[in-house]
Formats: C-alpha cells, structure tokens, sequence
C-alpha cells in the first residue's frame, strides 16, 4: 500500500495539536515550573514522572515549545509564562521541523531504546542551536533505554554542553537507573481528583454515558489521556470480555487454551494492566472495601466471592508478578511468548483461590 505523506502530515499536525493542548489539572505545575525558569533557571535535566495519561507529554511539549521560543519578551518579563505561538521557532514546532528540538523515543511500542539512538541524542547536542538560544531533547520513555543507551546518557547529563535541556518522561520511578535519578531533578505529576477527570472526560466524549467514563477513569488508574485513547480505540467491549472469560476461567467451565486464544488476540500489555486491576480489587474488598471503592462497582457481588476464597499471599504475589511484567513489557526488557505467558498466568490466577 502506497504511504499518503499528505496523510502522514495531517496526522502530525493532530498529534502536535494534541500536546499543545491545555491540561487544566497541571497548570499549577506548568506556573511553578515558569516561575523557576523566571527565576533561579530550570535545570539542565528533568525526570517528568507520573501514572500514564496524566499529560506529562503534553507538558514536555509544550516546555520545549516555551524554552525555544524567540519571543525577545520571554526572559525579560516574568509575566510571559507560555510561547508567543508568533516567532519562527514557534511556528516550525508548530510544523514539527524544529532543528532545535530532539525526540528520542522507542521505535515500536514495547520496544527498547537502543545505544544507537542516544548516541545520535548526543551528536545533537555537539553542535550550536540553529534557530533559538538553546536546545531541547525529549526522552520517552526512560525506562526503555537498555544499559548501553543508558551508560551513553551519562555523560551527557554530567557534562551538558551550552543551554540545553534534557526532558526525561517516566512512568516507573523503580525502572530508572539509580545513577539517572540522581543526576536530574524530579518534576511529579498527579493525577487529577475524579470531579475534574470526569468533566474533562465528558467534553472530550459525549456520547459515552457517566459509568463508562467513570469505569475508564479507574481502568486508566486515574490518567484522563489514557481514559480518552481508551474509549476512542473501543476497549470498554474488551472489559466486557474479559470479566466474561474470568467468570468462566475461574468458575472451571473453560478450557485453558481457549482462554488463552481470545486474550491472544489482544494487546498483551492490555491484558496484564486490566488483571492488574482486577487483582487490586479483590485485594481491596478482602480487606472491606465498598463497591464504590473498587474499579468495577457493577461487578462487585462476583469480586466479593472471589475475595471471600482468595489466598492473600499467593494473589499478592500474583499482583506483584503483573506489575513487573507490565514494567518489563513497557520497557521492551522482555521477549515474552505471549501465549505461554497467558497459560502461565490463568493457572496462577487458579492457584489464588481456595476453591479453584
């Protein structure tokens, strides 16, 4: 099939529209952050961390776009806290070409971010700034650099050459190099309280009804982006099926390889994010939680029994187990067989309970 570059370019053009957008929740950050700048400077390197979808990404891009901008006001009044959205610099972000600006980032989703890659990162910041007074690499994400690309980075953090600026988005703070943490200066984000979420959600989706938005905001564990990506790729029929294959994996009336071929046909890391979940809500009404408490309320009577049989320490592991391999999966640390991996853990999903 033929690639359509206009096509390519309008979709650009979407994404960069996308992270210019404003994100009410994290505008107390982003004035903070400015007034720093305005002030004592922002440092050479930043750790951006935070649950996925809370819009670190947005943030980053938009902080490139404000340190590049040529706007002669931008360090001479501290009342300029975002880009002039008039100056060349601004306008070739605004087209993506900006010679200034560097993004280092995974090839394909779940893969590493190899040596090659920083190495090219660095070359970058050997030469002077061709349009703006600095330059501005982002990495995303951190925790998929491998121990080359890693060791490669460094340097550059310990030895910055001229004004420039490393951005470094996280999602697991446990993932990132212990030697890259104390070399940058940590910028959290939080997710917003539920109110704010779900009225940002509701203009951004107005057919889905106040449960599914409600039932998205908690599979997204909190992160109003990710909710959004999460309705519009029509996963809320994916939740559906899987409470339905667990009903009937866990109640002994499916067999191990048909479980295992429906969830195959799914994104893996999808898969281990909603057992996840599913696993903290049993844990939760084992210890008496409501059912507004937990991420699926209308499923709650069913949770409530698997609580009552659940043997804490093996779910606990279990839980654990998720989670590392959801971090390895978001790295590209692990070349899983995802149909092995699947049988692997619906047998252990047997094992946590009583009368499994």
């Amino acid at each position: 099939m033929a690639i359509d570059e206009d096509q390519l370019a309008q979709q650009g053009r979407d994404t960069r529209q996308r992270l210019l957008q404003d994100i009410p929740w994290n505008r107390d950050l982003w004035h903070d952050l400015i007034e720093r700048y305005h002030g004592a400077g922002l440092p050479h390197a930043s750790l951006l961390l935070g649950n996925e979808g809370v819009g670190k990404r947005s943030f980053a891009f938009r902080l490139a776009k404000f340190l590049l901008c040529q706007s002669a006001d931008k360090k001479q009044q501290v009342s300029v806290t975002t880009p002039c959205d008039r100056c060349h610099s601004c306008q070739l972000m605004d087209a993506g070409s900006h010679p200034d600006y560097f993004i280092c980032d995974q090839e394909a989703k779940g893969k590493q971010i190899k040596v090659d890659a920083v190495r090219q990162l660095n070359e970058f910041f050997s030469k002077t700034p061709q349009i703006s007074s600095c330059q501005v690499v982002q990495i995303y994400p951190i925790e998929a650099l491998n121990i080359n690309a890693s060791n490669a980075l460094l340097k550059t953090l310990e030895e910055p050459s001229g004004e420039s600026y490393l951005l470094l988005i996280a999602e697991r703070l446990g993932s990132v190099l212990p030697t890259i943490r104390s070399r940058t200066q940590r910028i959290s984000f939080h997710p917003p309280n539920s109110q704010t979420a779900l009225a940002w959600l509701a203009q951004r989706i107005e057919n889905a009804s106040p449960e599914d938005l409600s039932l998205a905001l908690k599979q997204c564990s909190g992160g109003p982006l990710k909710a959004e990506a999460w309705l519009r790729q029509g996963l809320l029929p994916q939740d559906g099926v899987y409470v339905g294959l667990m009903q009937k994996w866990l109640a002994g009336q499916q067999q191990l390889q048909d479980v295992s071929k429906v969830l195959s046909k799914y994104e893996l890391l999808d898969t281990i994010n909603w057992w996840s979940g599913l696993s903290l809500d049993i844990i939760k009404m084992s210890m008496g939680a409501s059912a507004q408490q937990i991420s699926r309320p209308s499923q709650a009577q069913w949770i409530e029994q698997l609580a009552a049989s659940a043997i804490k320490v093996k779910l606990l592991t279990l839980q654990k187990k998720l989670q590392e391999i959801a971090g390895q999966v978001v790295a590209g640390q692990g070349s899983f067989n995802s149909s092995l991996l699947l049988e692997t853990l619906l047998l252990d999903w047997q094992q946590s309970f009583s009368s499994m």
